[in-house]
């Protein structure tokens, strides 16, 4: 059954199932490196924040027809927008880990890694 919103609500549920498997969780872990600049006390007086990326968790099971087949190391497409949190735009989400799981009485799972990086374009020089 669908889910029915009485008053004020946030967003609901994941939009859309990834190619070759269905999401039960997906989550965007956004972060950056930093180098501080102390002066002679030691206070912080300036900040360079650098190597934004974003590391991405699918959950899900295994789709039983047309199971995802991605391979680690290639750029992925994701069929969810990741939210606009980055300084920068554009970029590409490379697959980083797959885990893939059977029971002898439940549906096959999965989960994958991947990190998107925002200054990163396929097919490189």
């Amino acid at each position: 059954m669908a889910a029915t919103f009485l008053g004020t609500t946030g967003n609901w549920g994941i939009p859309n199932d990834q190619p070759g498997l269905l999401i039960t969780d997906l989550s965007f872990d956004f972060s950056n490196q930093e180098k501080t600049v102390l002066d002679k006390a030691g206070e912080i007086i300036g900040l360079s924040l650098y190597q934004e990326k974003v590391e991405i968790k699918l959950a899900g099971l295994v789709a039983k027809t047309s199971s995802f087949s991605g391979k680690i190391g290639a750029a992925i497409a994701l069929a969810n927008a990741i939210p606009a949190h980055l300084q920068a735009s554009g970029g590409t989400t490379i697959l980083m880990q797959v885990s893939r799981s059977l029971n002898n009485e439940d549906f096959e799972k999965i989960d994958l890694t991947a990190t998107h990086y925002p200054f990163v374009v396929t097919g490189g020089a």
